[in-house]
């Protein structure tokens, strides 16, 4: 069936190994974000019997399929700040949420307070990206009212850069990261975690100088694709292609849009720019907007190019390829993150594991 997500098991069980010697080798704690696949059981369970036991997630329905799976052994994070309905389930289920305002504290204290369960929350820090977590001159404030709880309790601090500003992390800002940690360890008198996120961050890492007093990295992307976005490269010592998307040619034929007509805009609200050079031959591929985000698959053939997508169809100008496209041919992308994301969100996208053992499983 199509259109299909195949997941090279194999791939990701080889990534899923390096990065855990990996860590182990820098002493630091991994954390998996399972985010861009859904919490998927099958990708869940494969990391779990590789001896990863802890996740973190941006959605809260994820991190549940995750306690079902693994019960009370798995140690799970909320890393997008909570909603005021969710407190009372993440103190229940022993999930420990990302937090950048003391009012979410008092919240959560109260909550645990009325349920008479112990919770445990993480401090997002911002680290420069213009994103969530307290500034550094709130963060005294904070301390005052963490040492006012006695049902929740501060497990960690963490920062995310590289996401929505491009900042990327150097050296300077895990220091100011350490004297954030430092300062809540001493006043507190406990032991204080610091998170580091995400993938972006492994490449301190392989400067070969120790970052020490950093505990704990969380990852999603070096696992699931072997890359760094942020800094536009694939990470040598992983490997690439775990995703594939497939779909099926439902057109062939050359066409030109009218010329000399007024544009407006797409069934999305962008405006439309007209190029063109005459009739081109164009392929539609029964795959849209609804399941992948075109912008992240990436075809073998380099004389292809993808004019853009609607809601369930995707257009290629296939004029200057040699390949004798025809209607019923299955056509297929290595897909990035956003794609998969997508993909995985799709109830229309068959999801295919193959491995050496057991190769076709669906």
């Amino acid at each position: 069936m199509y259109p299909r997500l195949e997941i090279d098991l194999d791939v990701l069980r080889e990534n899923a190994c390096i990065l855990r010697e990996r860590c182990s080798l820098w002493n630091v704690h991994p954390v998996i974000v399972t985010k861009g696949f859904l919490a998927d059981p099958v990708l869940a369970r494969m990391l779990w019997d590789l001896g990863f036991s802890s996740f973190a997630d941006s959605n809260l329905p994820n991190l549940l399929r995750l306690r079902r799976l693994f019960g009370s052994h798995a140690e799970l994070f909320l890393i997008r700040l909570p909603m005021s309905w969710e407190l009372e389930i993440l103190s229940e289920q022993g999930i420990s949420p990302f937090v950048s305002h003391v009012e979410v504290l008092e919240n959560l204290e109260a909550v645990a307070r009325r349920t008479r369960r112990p919770s445990s929350v993480v401090l997002a820090v911002e680290g420069g990206d213009g994103r969530e977590g307290f500034l550094f001159e709130e963060l005294p404030q904070t301390l005052e009212v963490l040492r006012r709880l006695f049902w929740v309790s501060l497990r960690g601090i963490a920062t995310t850069l590289a996401c929505l500003s491009g900042v990327l992390p150097d050296r300077e800002v895990v220091e100011r990261l350490l004297r954030v940690k430092g300062f809540f360890a001493e006043e507190l008198q406990k032991e204080v975690v610091l998170s580091v996120g995400g993938t972006t961050f492994l490449s301190l890492w392989e400067e070969g100088r120790p970052l020490e007093g950093v505990d704990e990295v969380r990852f999603g992307e070096a696992l699931l694709f072997g890359s760094d976005i942020s800094r536009k490269r694939d990470i040598p010592w992983l490997k690439q292609g775990a995703f594939a998307i497939l779909a099926e040619v439902v057109e062939v034929r050359a066409k030109e849009p009218l010329q000399g007509k007024a544009l407006g805009y797409d069934a999305f609200g962008r405006q439309c720019v007209l190029r063109s050079s005459g009739p081109r031959r164009r392929i539609l591929v029964a795959l849209g907007k609804q399941d992948v985000d075109e912008d992240q698959l990436y075809f073998d053939d380099e004389h292809v190019t993808i004019v853009g997508a609607t809601s369930n169809y995707l257009v290629l100008d296939v004029e200057e390829s040699q390949r004798p496209y025809r209607v019923g041919d299955v056509v297929s992308f290595r897909a990035g993150y956003g794609a998969v994301l997508r993909a995985f969100l799709s109830p229309y996208v068959e999801k295919v594991y193959r491995e050496k053992m057991g190769e076709g499983r669906t």
